[in-house]
């Protein structure tokens, strides 16, 4: 008796969000909180020495999120001196890139770039299902640019897991 993959044999093309995750180990978070004082207030003389002992080389090759964690009022030109000291040193060291808004959020968006710039060509016409179950369940944003980028070129296009797949939309066939 031979076991047949009927998944393989149904042509199906199973994708998984998580393809398409930036790295989280690759966006490091610098919480604009920890250079205000106590009662969260960020004053100019104290944030800018510490903005000036940061040292950039310590976030080399990384993508910076800057963030706030907690309700502050700080002003505008604070990320911007934040963004310039790390930034200082070029492409030579220093981070990567400095994006605003907390590491999830700045993974999230680098992600959805990702998705933007993926290349649709081996799914043209196909019957794709994209995975449940997926590392990438936290961020539901990731499944509906992998639908608009993907819907214009599929026959059909599925959510779940072969065993359980729930249809989202199959062309209309040309009369």
């Amino acid at each position: 008796m031979t076991i047949r993959n009927k998944v393989q044999e149904s042509g199906l093309l199973i994708l998984d969000p998580a393809t398409w995750l930036f790295p989280e180990n690759q966006v490091v978070g610098l919480d604009l909180a920890l250079m205000m004082d106590c009662y969260g207030v960020l004053r100019e003389k104290t944030f800018r020495e510490a903005v000036q002992a940061m040292d950039p080389r310590a976030y080399d090759g990384m993508m910076v999120a800057l963030y706030c964690s907690v309700e502050a009022i700080w002003p505008p030109w604070a990320v911007m001196l934040l963004t310039a000291r790390l930034q200082e040193g070029g492409f030579v060291s220093g981070p990567a890139a400095v994006h605003y808004g907390t590491p999830d959020e700045v993974r999230l968006k680098l992600s959805l770039e990702r998705i933007s710039r993926m290349d649709i060509e081996p799914y043209i016409d196909g019957r794709v299902m994209i995975k449940a179950c997926s590392k990438a369940d936290w961020a539901p944003a990731l499944y509906q640019a992998l639908s608009s980028r993907l819907l214009p070129v599929v026959q059909s296009l599925w959510y779940g897991e072969p065993c359980s797949a729930v249809p989202v939309y199959k062309r209309p066939s040309s009369r």
